[in-house]
Parts: structure tokens; C-alpha cells; sequence
């Protein structure tokens, strides 16, 4: 910092070929690293909002079907999908692959059948004023028209409403994935994670195989209602893995650091747990905003198909847009569902491109 004269209200900063940029956002990094969007003149035929495993899915499909296809996302290509330690029944895989690795495979073939990736892209709405033409606004003022969009932007990570949430969560102590990254330096140490789906899952046995003792908190009575068999098998049978049906957490305790959680049974009784790091997986709401003047449920989920009064699959209210994966009503939140939602709406788009 002082061999580039930076004082603390200059940071967060940034040097990027040369240049030296002060109260740096990612932004900022984009555009200098050209990884923003920027017109060119070129049309476009398919947009595709958000880069988890549906919106790849979608532009690979759409661009290797010959559809000029561009691909945006608001932090970075992989979603929720990118921060798992490790996706064991996903097919041709039989030793499982970790989010990140099938992340990175899927961007390296979207950039094969020449997709322009932008992210991060930040999208502030669509214009539907043409049925036929509509267009994705950007938060920058930048218009992107095409012949159809996909939206793929997915859900953002719940949290307990718990004092000191905030505070442990900035120091490290509350995570949202179980990549390498996330478990690494928990060997031999207490953790807790709560959620009662796979991801939980996954991570209770990743944290269980590095070596830590982990308690696996779930709201709900039975642990096999949301998670697949094969995951709650090797859970019951590791001895490293406790798991605490019907509770919640009610107590985060510790200074700086997460020293404990208190977790309440369904009987009123309270156990005061030792743990380092809380690994939450609780659940997402939809990153449907930006739809403007597209059907939505009660909880802000994309109504498609039949939900939406439409006949193809995938499709929403409006007639070129499409929504898949985890923003998508009714949708199964599993990774391969995802990929084939996203390969699924390329087929709708093209009929409904078909009268062009």
C-alpha cells in the first residue's frame, strides 16, 4: 500500500495492467479486463442471464445449434452449483466432480462453440415492448436486443435470523458451500451444518471425511425427505457425522469467533454444541426482479409451461422468454435437472423462432 501511496480509504484497490484503481468494485475489474458487455453491431439471437449449470447448459446447446448465443451473469459462472465440495449422481461421473471442476469443463466448451461470456454483467430488467425483439437491460444503461432470452439467474443463499449472524459470517465462521477451499483447516475440529437437502448432505460428509466432527442440524423429522438415499445412508453410518433431526438453531455463541451453537429439539430441550464454522443450507429465494412483466408465483418463482398459459416447455408469460433451473417454478433443484432444463428450453426457443 505505501509503494503505491494507497490510504485506507482507497481500498478495496486494485492493480490491473498498469493501472491503479482505488475503491475498486468487481465492476470496475471487468471493464478494465474487458469482461464487460460492450456492443459491437453484431445481432444476437439468444441471451442467456445467469451462468449456473442451467444458463451454461443453455448456451452451449444454443450456440452449437448455430444460435449467436451471449452469456452474462452478475458475479461468476457456476452458481450454487460452482461452491459444491463434491456431485456424486450426476451421469458419467461414477467418482463423483466437484462443482467447480464441472464449472470450469462447461465454460471451456461455451467459449468452444464461441459463446461471449460477460460476468460479471450486471442485468437490471428486460424490455417487452416488442414481442418479437425483446431486449435485456443492463445496469450500465446498455440494451441487449435479441430474438429470445433464457433466464437462469437462479436463487440467493438464506440465512438464520440470529444475532452475531452478520458478525461471524464476516469473519469466516458462517459459509454458504463446502468446496476445498471452504473445508480446509477443520480437520479435527467441531463444525455444524444445517439444511436437509443434498447440498447439506454433501457437505456434512466432505467436512466428515477431512477429519472434522460435524453436527447435522435439520428442521424436519425425517432426514431421507429432501435428501437422496444414498447420501443419508453414508450419513447414519459415519461416525463422525451426528445428526440432530426436528431442531433448530436458536444461539450462536463466541466473541470474534464461532465457539458454539445452541440447538433446541422439537421438545423444547436445548444443546449447546461446540463448532468453529456453521455451514448453512437452508434454502434460496428467486432472483426474479429483473423479469418485469413476466408471471410469477407467490414467492417470486417464473411461472412456465402450463403454469404460465403457454404451450412450450419452459416458456413463461412472455413469448420469447424463458426461464430454467432453480428460478423456475416447480423446479427439482438437482444439478443434472438444471443442465437438462437448460438444453430443453434451446429446442422451445428455436420453435418459437421458427416463424421468423
Amino acid at each position: 500500500m505505501r509503494r503505491a501511496g494507497l490510504g485506507e480509504d482507497d481500498l478495496p484497490a486494485a492493480m490491473v495492467n498498469g493501472s491503479l484503481l482505488r475503491r475498486v468494485t468487481p465492476r470496475a475489474v471487468a471493464e478494465v479486463l474487458g469482461l464487460t458487455y460492450r456492443a459491437d453491431g453484431r445481432p444476437v439471437d439468444l441471451v442467456v442471464v445467469g451462468a449456473g449449470p442451467a444458463g451454461l447448459a443453455a448456451a452451449v446447446y444454443g450456440a452449437s445449434e448455430g444460435l449467436v448465443t451471449v452469456l452474462l451473469d452478475r458475479a461468476g459462472l457456476g452458481g450454487q452449483a460452482a461452491k459444491s465440495a463434491r456431485i456424486e449422481n450426476y451421469l458419467g461421473f461414477p467418482h463423483g466432480v466437484s462443482g467447480e471442476s464441472l464449472t470450469r469443463m462447461a465454460m471451456v466448451q461455451a467459449l468452444k462453440f464461441s459463446v461471449r461470456i460477460h460476468s460479471p454483467c450486471a442485468v437490471a430488467g428486460l424490455d417487452l415492448s416488442d414481442e418479437r425483439r425483446p431486449a435485456v437491460l443492463l445496469e450500465d444503461g446498455t440494451r441487449i436486443r435479441c430474438r429470445a432470452v433464457i433466464a437462469a439467474t437462479g436463487a440467493h443463499y438464506r440465512h438464520l435470523d440470529l444475532a452475531q449472524w452478520t458478525t461471524f459470517e464476516k469473519s469466516g465462521c458462517v459459509r454458504y458451500a463446502a468446496t476445498e477451499l471452504d473445508v480446509r483447516g477443520y480437520e479435527d475440529q467441531p463444525v455444524t451444518v444445517v439444511g436437509g437437502a443434498n447440498s447439506a448432505g454433501q457437505a456434512a460428509l466432505s467436512l466428515a471425511a477431512r477429519g472434522a466432527t460435524v453436527n447435522l442440524i435439520v428442521r424436519g423429522t425425517d432426514l431421507g425427505a429432501r435428501m437422496s438415499s444414498y447420501l443419508t445412508d453414508r450419513i447414519r453410518a459415519h461416525a463422525r457425522i451426528q445428526v440432530h433431526t426436528g431442531s433448530t438453531i436458536r444461539e450462536l455463541g463466541g466473541d470474534d469467533t464461532l465457539a458454539s451453537i445452541v440447538a433446541e429439539r422439537s421438545d423444547g430441550r436445548r444443546d449447546r454444541l461446540a463448532c468453529r464454522a456453521l455451514f448453512c443450507f437452508i434454502g434460496a429465494d428467486p432472483v426474479s426482479g429483473w423479469l418485469d412483466g413476466v408471471a410469477k408465483d407467490h414467492h417470486g418463482f417464473v411461472l412456465t409451461d402450463s403454469r404460465s398459459g403457454t404451450a412450450l416447455p419452459f416458456q413463461t408469460s412472455a413469448p420469447r422468454v424463458f426461464a430454467v433451473g432453480d428460478l423456475r417454478a416447480g423446479s427439482t433443484k438437482r444439478v443434472a435437472t438444471a443442465v437438462g432444463d437448460g438444453a430443453g428450453a434451446v429446442s422451445s426457443v428455436h420453435a418459437a423462432l421458427a416463424d421468423d
